[in-house]
C-alpha cells in the first residue's frame, strides 16, 4: 500500500503555522477581522488536513507494530493525535465568534494562547516524525 502520511503531513504544518501567524498579527494590528477570518479559514483547513495525517500515520504505522521502533512510532502517532484534537477544539470554540467581531485584544489572548501551545506540540510532533524518517529510518527504503 502506498504511504499515504508523508505526502498528507506538509500541508497540516504549514496551513497550522500561517493559522496561528496571521492570528498574532491580527491580534496586534488591533481587531482586524479580515485577518482573524483568514486564520480561521487556514485554522479550518489545516484541522482538516491533520485529521487526514493522523488517519494517513495511523494506517501507514500498522507495518511496523512488531518492530524495534513501535514504541517511538506510538509517541509520534500520540503526539499527532493530541495536536490534532487540540487544534480540533480551537475550531470548534472560534466558530461561534467568526460570524461576530473579533474579541478586544485582552480576550483575544483567551484562544489565541492556545493557538501558540498548539503551534509548539505540532512543531514537537514534526520534529519527533522527522527523528523517526531520518534517524530511525522508518519509511527509507535503503
Amino acid at each position: 500500500m502506498m504511504p499515504w502520511h508523508p505526502i498528507a503531513i506538509h500541508f497540516p504544518i504549514a496551513l497550522l503555522t500561517a493559522a496561528v501567524v496571521v492570528d498574532v498579527i491580527a491580534v496586534l494590528r488591533c481587531r482586524d477581522n479580515a485577518l482573524h477570518r483568514i486564520a480561521y479559514a487556514l485554522l479550518v483547513a489545516g484541522t482538516i488536513g491533520a485529521g487526514a495525517s493522523v488517519l494517513s500515520g495511523n494506517a501507514d504505522a500498522a507495518d511496523y507494530r512488531q518492530t524495534p521502533v513501535a514504541a517511538a512510532i506510538q509517541d509520534h502517532e500520540d503526539l499527532g493525535t493530541a495536536t490534532f484534537l487540540l487544534f480540533l477544539m480551537l475550531v470548534l470554540a472560534r466558530l461561534p465568534r467568526i460570524l461576530r467581531p473579533p474579541p478586544k485584544v485582552g480576550k483575544a489572548w483567551v484562544w489565541l494562547l492556545p493557538a501558540v501551545v498548539g503551534l509548539v506540540l505540532l512543531l514537537f510532533t514534526s520534529y519527533h516524525g522527522g527523528e523517526l524518517v531520518y534517524v530511525k529510518g522508518v519509511g527509507v527504503n535503503h
